[in-house]
């Protein structure tokens, strides 16, 4: 089968039937898993662990690197990557003769949703994919404007602070809630550490900060990076209007990112009593 790769310009031959994937995205592995395809899955990432079943997978890189030590004795017919910080891995590893189909960053909350179905097209299982991605559309459906009017700065630690910008899914998935971010207007993606001052000034209704991995007291970490920083002060953090969420939570776009959007509405009308 042959699908054409927008990253490398050219048709890629994928096998009709694939037995051995390696998946370097956590959004793709999630995605296999619920196609019913955990079996197939040779090897996956270090931060692939969505469902849990994943974590139980051979690891064979991070998003940027890839251990060659461990992928070549897997042997794999199909290795899934995604675009813009993979890029170069997916050159590497064609430049190795492996046989790679990239699929591209979501940008939007529909994305997501043709993100899904890529990745069944890409494994012969388009079908299913197209399946998913309308049940998931529907639940998103019930959410249009359920936050409407509600002011929310978002921010991931990545090792250092992050908030996403216009150009991203989470932006795009919060408005369609209805929601006003303080960097919607920015014509930029990730932004690494955001402006402290527009968020002072944007004075938040609520605030959701997403933690990274290895931490232990959730909130009380999200409370010491945000008043490091100086936005302890804002009326949202000294008020309890501080949503915290697990690592790999909104920031994940697959599958279950609908879920998790649901849950964050959920948490957001709780603490602002509406």
């Amino acid at each position: 089968m042959r699908l054409y790769a927008e990253a490398l310009d050219r048709y890629v031959d994928v096998p009709d039937e694939p037995s051995r994937i390696v998946s370097l995205a956590p959004a793709i592995t999630e995605t296999l898993f619920i196609l019913g395809l955990g079996d197939r899955i040779a090897g996956v990432s270090l931060y692939c662990n969505k469902p849990r079943e994943a974590r139980e997978k051979p690891r064979v890189g991070s998003y940027w690197k890839v251990m060659y030590s461990r992928l070549e004795p897997l042997n794999p017919d199909l290795i899934l990557v995604t675009t813009g910080a993979q890029l170069k891995v997916l050159r590497e590893l064609v430049e190795k003769g492996y046989t790679v189909y990239p699929i591209s960053l979501p940008v939007t909350v529909n994305g997501i949703l043709e993100y899904i179905v890529k990745v069944g097209m890409a494994v012969n299982k388009f079908k299913e994919a197209r399946r998913l991605a309308w049940g998931l559309e529907a639940e998103l459906t019930k959410l249009r404007g359920a936050l409407d009017g509600v002011k929310l700065y978002y921010e991931i630690d990545l090792g250092g602070p992050v908030a996403p910008a216009a150009y991203t899914y989470i932006v795009d998935a919060l408005e369609y809630l209805g929601v006003e971010t303080p960097f919607s207007n920015t014509r930029d993606t990730w932004l690494v550490n955001p402006d402290v001052r527009s968020v002072i000034e944007f004075n938040p209704d609520v605030v959701v900060f997403e933690a990274p991995y290895g931490v232990e007291d959730l909130l009380g970490y999200a409370m010491r990076r945000l008043e490091e920083r100086g936005l302890g002060e804002l009326d949202a953090v000294k008020s309890g209007r501080l949503v915290v969420l697990e690592p790999d939570s909104l920031a994940h776009y697959g599958p279950s990112f609908f879920r998790t959007l649901g849950d964050l509405t959920a948490r957001v009308k709780s603490v602002l009593n509406i």
